[in-house]
């Protein structure tokens, strides 16, 4: 460690929590264990079991338009998703190695950040697994636009970036300290945005969906809000969630619940065998 990093260590704030960086390191150890075994038997288990989706586009066909015949949509398969079981360790095993990082080669920095009030591989980490996570509801309640996909994705990632962007901000969660909440308020928005179409695609489908399919819908509908909870906890210092450390958690049980029902609801579902 050089000079400028020591000092820049030697400013940090001191812990406070009764909850110790030793404590929250062997848990990151556990949870990258957990998610690991997970997404190895998922990504395993998926490739033995054959079940595709093919994905669309849908361009406008304005031919003979100007002869008074109205334009039409042309449905084209961009692509084929097999082996969809696989994808559904995927997000697990993002989880495993975003933990891996926190609890070995990154340990310092994650424990200085969580000094700051702030924990940013998470978010990045959620930007990626939560996005691809939300992409497969999607694809589980018959979306199979890809733009519309890719959409759902992006704003889904937006809105980790602004919860990043939120404890960047608000550095302490004090009293007397003014928060900006404007980051919270458009992750709040974008992170709404690919649920109103989930919700618009369940409640327009015909016929009755199979179980897993309300299990999905109203499990991880509860889980996502609960992430946008913590936060909301912590920066209004609700109880315990005004400590840092608790909230951080209380993140990591929440995502390891809302990937580990998501997966067994997929393979409890569709991935059975017949």
């Amino acid at each position: 460690m050089n000079e400028k990093e020591s000092t820049e260590r030697s400013n940090l704030p001191r812990w406070s929590s009764p909850i110790t960086p030793q404590y929250l390191t062997r848990f990151n150890k556990l949870m990258a264990l957990l998610h690991l075994a997970q997404g190895i038997m998922m990504f395993f288990l998926g490739t033995l079991l054959d079940f595709e989706v093919s994905l669309f586009t849908y361009y406008t066909d304005f031919t003979g338009v100007g002869s008074g015949i109205p334009p039409t949509l042309n449905p084209e398969i961009a692509f084929t998703i097999t082996n969809v079981g696989a994808w559904v360790g995927l997000f697990l095993l993002m989880s495993a190695i975003a933990h891996f990082l926190l609890a070995w080669p990154l340990n310092k920095r994650y424990i200085d950040n969580l000094k700051m009030g702030r924990n940013p591989l998470r978010f990045l980490e959620y930007a990626f697994s939560s996005s691809v996570m939300i992409v497969l509801i999607g694809i589980f309640f018959t979306i199979t636009n890809v733009w519309t996909l890719f959409a759902m994705f992006v704003l889904n990632f937006l809105m980790n970036l602004f919860g990043l962007n939120m404890e960047y901000r608000n550095p302490t969660n004090d009293p007397g300290v003014k928060i900006d909440w404007k980051p919270y308020i458009f992750g709040c928005i974008a992170g709404l945005a690919p649920w109103v179409v989930i919700t618009g695609y369940f409640i327009g489908a015909e016929g009755t969906p199979p179980a897993f399919v309300y299990g999905i819908f109203i499990v991880e509908a509860v889980l996502f809000n609960c992430f946008a909870l913590v936060m909301l906890a912590y920066f209004k210092r609700w109880g315990r969630f005004k400590d840092y450390a608790f909230g951080e958690r209380a993140y990591q049980l929440l995502s390891l619940i809302a990937k580990t029902l998501l997966a067994w609801l997929v393979f409890g579902g569709i991935f059975q065998p017949s």
